[in-house]
């Protein structure tokens, strides 16, 4: 993919805004959401762990609900039917 020039210029944009994003990104306090927020996450993620994922509690005054899959920061590829039926079910 990396020898496709059409390719790059589709997925470079990309890659960099998202680089951009989260080394410009800075947190500001606000008032607590009052959406429900449901956290996802690898149980053996080197990335994030279980606790932290649970601080998104934090972030809303309605419900909160974390739901832990076996694997890595790529967990998902793994349960992807799983987590695209909840998040239908949250959506729907």
């Amino acid at each position: 993919m990396l020898d496709d020039e059409e390719m790059l210029q589709v997925i470079l944009p990309v890659v960099r805004s998202d680089y951009r994003a989260a080394e410009t990104y800075r947190y500001r306090t606000g008032p607590k959401l009052t959406t429900p927020i449901i956290a996802l996450v690898g149980d053996d993620d080197p990335k994030v762990t279980t606790d932290e994922a649970q601080m998104w509690r934090d972030h809303t005054s309605g419900p909160f609900e974390l739901e832990v899959f076996r694997g890595g920061h790529f967990y998902l590829n793994a349960h992807v039917s799983t987590v695209i039926d909840r998040i239908r079910t949250h959506l729907g």
